[in-house]
């Protein structure tokens, strides 16, 4: 899985290789999922991005990106 931050917008990437098989009585069923994926989710307001970090735990992707301190933001002032 690959996360990118970039400006507003949280970029998240991967691959998915899923196999689920299930045996009945007098059945066998096996299904495959695989395929690349990619999100871009916007954020609500900036983010510290050297701060961000990821978890990925029994299939949940976590994601915890702290929000830029005002102190740290820059201003562009155009006269």
């Amino acid at each position: 899985c690959r996360i990118t931050v970039d400006g507003n917008l949280l970029y998240v990437s991967g691959e998915k290789h899923i196999e689920r098989s299930s045996h009945g009585s007098t059945y066998h069923v096996m299904e495959r999922a695989y395929g690349s994926f990619q999100r871009a989710i916007a954020l609500p307001r900036k983010v510290d991005a050297d701060k961000a970090r990821a978890t990925f735990k029994n299939g949940v992707l976590n994601v915890r990106l702290p929000k830029l301190d005002q102190g740290r933001s820059r201003r562009i002032v155009v006269s």
